[in-house]
């Protein structure tokens, strides 16, 4: 009966302990999916690791290129803190050591140190981890592509406390943990790209700009100039200006007038200040379809939305890029264009078109993929959302989401 209750107490002990160390789970994955960057994601696993789970000391630390190469430290939490991190890396990198935590590196797999006082050629710090209080130590490997790029170890104070449930669950928490700075790593790669893509628009724009006024504008006011120095030279002489010449002058300054026109419309259309979203998309969908000839369908449910005139102004221009790619470059002889709105609480575009279609996972390599950033961006401004939907020879559906509220939404 004793051995029963002994017995049953330890179950209890075990299952309190691994539950506790799937909350721990949770809550880094947690932190996760809310990390802003790679050091917050890294400083918040270590954390929640010593405050939440009670280890001593956890860190991480990445390897450099080879076998062999100095381990980096990346993020630690922990008794001791920075000046034992550095003790521990030191040894790591010493050259004629081989420590854990390079060899959990090294083969890709976790290394466990059950017992500090017993002597181990793969703990060269173990005096300075026992000063220290802890007892127990394990590397785990973080893994990418089939290969380490780094290492998360934990020291805790209670000897033999790595056993294999616990060490199971720790694995998983590093691989999820690796998972989520490749994941951070390409959203940040992703939003310098998005970055690029926009500095090169603002260059682009911004030549477009330079020569219009230069090669327009600017040879149309000079034209200009000299007929009105013509007029002003007969006018000295007392001599009659001829009515053609007048005439002259009046078509050239009504040229360079539509032409700031048409570069200030460019920038923001002017009717979006006395038409609503809807008349100014269809206004846009009529000119569009008679300077194209592509049928070109717009439908919206009735209902009635207000929109704040950025967040108008920033739709309408996600609109009309999407419209111009699918102009531009999907060959397509018709092209839909929806718009609703969802649950009171949401704005629905979506731009269709049954032209060639892509591969939305080539996007960068699409010469539409310029504009799909910059639909992406400007939804984003005003807190939406935008998805592409295409294939190949099947055609593309662009939505466009943005939030009648004040709070951000997901693009269905």
């Amino acid at each position: 009966m004793t051995y029963d209750r002994s017995q049953r107490r330890q179950t209890e002990e075990e299952l309190r302990r691994l539950g506790h160390t799937h909350a721990v789970l949770s809550r880094c994955n947690r932190s996760l999916a809310r990390a802003l960057d790679e050091r917050a994601l890294l400083t918040a696993f270590c954390a929640n690791l010593v405050e939440e789970e009670g280890y001593g000391f956890a860190w991480v630390g990445y390897a450099g290129e080879g076998r062999g190469a100095l381990l980096r430290l990346a993020a630690h939490a922990g008794q001791g803190d920075a000046a034992f991190a550095a003790a521990v890396l030191a040894c790591a990198n010493a050259g004629d050591r081989r420590s854990a935590c390079r060899v959990a590196c090294e083969v890709g797999a976790p290394v466990i140190l059950r017992d500090l006082s017993v002597r181990s050629a793969l703990a060269p710090w173990a005096d300075t981890a026992i000063g220290q209080g802890y007892r127990a130590m394990i590397a785990l490997p973080l893994r990418a592509d089939g290969a380490a790029f780094g290492n998360f170890s934990i020291f805790a104070d209670t000897p033999d406390v790595f056993d294999p449930p616990e060490v199971a669950l720790l694995a998983e928490l590093a691989d999820d943990l690796a998972f989520g700075i490749q994941t951070v790593r390409t959203r940040d790669a992703q939003a310098q790209a998005v970055r690029r893509l926009r500095n090169d628009a603002e260059r682009e724009a911004r030549g477009h700009l330079a020569a219009t006024l230069h090669d327009g504008v600017g040879q149309t006011m000079q034209a200009l100039n000299l007929g009105l120095k013509q007029a002003r030279a007969l006018a000295e002489r007392e001599e009659t200006v001829p009515v053609a010449l007048l005439d002259q002058l009046i078509d050239e300054a009504g040229a360079a007038l539509r032409e700031l026109r048409a570069v200030s419309c460019e920038l923001r259309p002017l009717f979006l200040e006395r038409l609503s979203l809807l008349d100014a998309i269809r206004h846009q969908c009529n000119e569009t379809a008679q300077r194209t000839g592509i049928s070109i369908q717009v439908s919206a449910a009735d209902c009635s939305f207000t929109l704040d005139d950025q967040v108008k102004e920033q739709c309408f221009l996600a609109f009309r890029e999407a419209l111009s790619n699918a102009v531009r470059h999907a060959a397509a002889s018709r092209i839909d264009v929806l718009l609703r709105v969802r649950m009171n609480d949401r704005l629905i575009l979506a731009i269709g078109d049954n032209g060639v279609g892509f591969d939305t996972h080539r996007t960068g390599a699409d010469p539409a993929g310029l504009g799909l950033c910059m639909i992406q961006e400007r939804a984003a401004a005003v807190l939406g959302r935008s998805c592409v939907r295409s294939s190949p020879s099947r055609g593309t559906i662009v939505r466009i989401c943005v939030p009648l509220t004040k709070d951000t939404i997901l693009c269905p």
